[in-house]
């Protein structure tokens, strides 16, 4: 019997959380396992799309980036092995916690003090 060869897929929706918001997923698939993926967290802010928050899989791991208005951003690794997993909890977080991080960013935006401990 020969080896079947895996075939990889990619898959890319967005979703509206109104018109200011936008969420970006793209993952690929290998059979029925994701192999790598990303969800990003758009806001309309002061006639700019603004990258808010992204979830994805560079660098061969999962992990989180808070971008703040200055340009910097924070990476918290994700500690779930899974890809099917993580991809399921990214999605899940940005559908219901999109709200908390614009509110963030806002504050950041409005605020003009400079942060500390954060990598541009």
């Amino acid at each position: 019997m020969p080896n079947r060869i895996a075939q990889r897929r990619r898959e890319e929706f967005s979703v509206r959380r109104s018109n200011e918001d936008l969420l970006r997923v793209t993952f690929d698939k290998e059979d029925d396992q994701i192999v790598q993926f990303s969800i990003q967290y758009l806001a309309f802010l002061r006639g700019v799309w603004r990258p808010i928050v992204r979830i994805d899989t560079a660098h061969g791991r999962a992990h989180i980036d808070a971008s703040h208005p200055d340009g910097t951003q924070d990476t918290r690794e994700l500690h779930i092995q899974d890809y099917n997993v993580a991809l399921t909890w990214a999605i899940e977080e940005l559908r219901t916690r999109w709200k908390f991080y614009r509110e963030r960013y806002e504050r950041e935006l409005h605020d003009d003090t400079p942060r500390t401990n954060a990598t541009k």
